[in-house]
């Protein structure tokens, strides 16, 4: 029994038409894997800043807050603040990769010399935290009042 024109294109799909639906399948699948694996890699890079950036943040709260600022100590030389490390070095925190250092800087960017009214120039304070083997960087920045005659200066 010989087929005709329109029975052979009612048996099914040629070998032509499963090929190219299987390529564009493919490309729709891999595109997919792709995008889960983009907004993981965000999602992970995300939470290790929120945690370089509550550490730096906690360590610029530990200087600058509502006490006076006793622990700085202000020498000039050569027309500049020399600046006061107040904390440096290397670290492990759970959820950042190494290696994890954190430093935190307080200098007289006006110098030593005493404000008007009992209230000294401002101290800036910056806190930075560094992790990772592409160095990513985190940095909080504050003042504190500078009272020139309670601190050692």
């Amino acid at each position: 029994m010989k087929m005709n024109k329109r029975n052979r294109k009612a048996a099914g799909f040629t070998i032509v038409e499963v090929a190219v639906t299987l390529v564009i399948s493919a490309i729709f699948i891999i595109g997919i894997v792709r995008l889960q694996a983009s907004v993981s890699q965000l999602s992970i890079q995300q939470v290790q800043r929120r945690i370089a950036s509550d550490l730096a943040y906690n360590n610029l709260r530990k200087y600058a807050n509502d006490n006076q600022p006793t622990w700085f100590r202000c020498e000039v030389a050569g027309g500049v603040a020399k600046p006061n490390v107040l904390i440096n070095g290397n670290i492990t925190v759970r959820g950042l990769p190494s290696p994890v250092s954190q430093k935190v800087v307080a200098t007289a960017p006006y110098l030593c010399g005493g404000g008007t009214g009992g209230v000294g120039m401002p101290i800036r304070i910056e806190s930075v935290v560094t992790y990772g083997s592409n160095h990513r960087k985190v940095v909080h920045v504050s003042y504190a009042a500078f009272y020139p005659g309670v601190s050692t200066c």
